[in-house]
């Protein structure tokens, strides 16, 4: 669906009104656009925690973006961290190159799994790395510098609507947006005390939600089961 067309028969904004109001072609102004848009977007963040915990190996990506999610950085000498994008969420790997100008991939770790001496190192070729906040620290800071000398990947949320967005749909599968619509009418019905509304639209979320995690689980079939042994308590009559 798109977000607000011309066109409301297949709309997000459209779809709110049919749910709370049983008519699509009119937009209710009881429910504004600022609110509406606000609470699709809070929708949206609350589907894209669950495609993040669905999907660990495909590592879903907003469809509208127009690049993959990676950066490269200028590696500088004497630097000691470098800042991530404000979308990364979730940093996957970190490469650097080396003294001769080959990639590899540094280790995540703790800032207390360092000693004090790799920490109070002068420099060197860095072995791992630890995060603060949006920064990465790689372990001895690099004592050399390389044009896209820094590669980082990284998982991002999603991109938000605005109350003039028209034709824009979300960035993840068509048959799944409708959470954002029952997910804003919910909020509406809440807030208004639409108890009966509010109940039915909650358990329309709930199968929705439900059908999410199905798909997007499926989607990793390269996910490794994972064997757990059964523990047996035998008391031997004690």
């Amino acid at each position: 669906m798109q977000f607000n067309p011309t066109n409301k028969a297949n709309s997000i904004i459209g779809d709110i009104d049919f749910l709370l109001w049983g008519d699509s072609a009119t937009l209710n102004t009881d429910y504004t656009l600022s609110d509406r848009t606000r609470n699709i977007n809070l929708m949206l963040d609350e589907v894209v925690s669950e495609l993040h915990k669905a999907d660990p190996n495909y590592l879903w990506d907003d469809l509208t973006n127009t690049d993959f999610p990676s950066a490269t950085l200028a590696l500088t000498t004497g630097q000691d961290h470098y800042t991530l994008l404000d979308s990364a969420l979730v940093i996957h790997r970190v490469r650097m190159k080396d003294a001769g100008g080959t990639m590899f991939t540094l280790k995540a770790r703790l800032k207390s799994e360092f000693s004090d001496s790799q920490l109070n190192s002068s420099g060197g070729t860095p072995e791992g790395y630890y995060k603060i906040g949006q920064a990465v620290f790689p372990v001895p800071v690099p004592n050399y510098g390389y044009n896209a000398g820094v590669e980082l990947s990284f998982q991002r949320g999603a991109n938000h609507f605005t109350i003039d967005t028209t034709n824009t749909s979300p960035g993840f599968n068509p048959q799944f947006h409708q959470y954002l619509s029952i997910g804003a009418s919910h909020r509406y019905a809440v807030a208004n005390g639409l108890v009966k509304k509010a109940s039915t639209l909650k358990t329309m979320k709930d199968a929705v939600q439900a059908s999410i995690l199905e798909h997007y689980q499926r989607r990793s079939p390269d996910d490794r089961v994972r064997l757990r042994l059964k523990r047996k308590n035998n008391r031997y009559g004690l």
